[in-house]
């Protein structure tokens, strides 16, 4: 009869072991279809970007000549103004 108890909890220690494998590989297998989906959704969110990027430039095909300009343009400003920040400021 002390086998009885014995080999009953064995049984259920083993059914638990088993039923804690089987939640990690299921677990595994949802993190894996989840890695799997996150690598497609970032490859479509690349070809977006690049769909975004080609219909900018066919709105505005001088924008980078135009940003090359406005940055000269602010370098220039900028130049002309910290000399003027940098001098005393005189009171009236």
């Amino acid at each position: 009869m002390s086998n009885e108890p014995e080999s009953t909890a064995t049984r259920l220690w083993r059914d638990r072991v088993q039923i804690r494998e089987q939640e990690r590989n299921d677990a595994q297998a949802r993190a894996r279809i989840a890695e799997d989906k996150v690598a497609v959704l970032m490859a479509e969110n690349d070809q977006l970007m690049a769909e975004i990027t080609r219909l900018r430039s066919l709105l505005t095909p001088d924008a980078g000549r135009v940003r090359t300009e406005a940055e000269r343009q602010m370098a220039e400003l900028r130049g002309a103004l910290l000399p003027l920040l940098a001098e005393p400021s005189f009171k009236h």
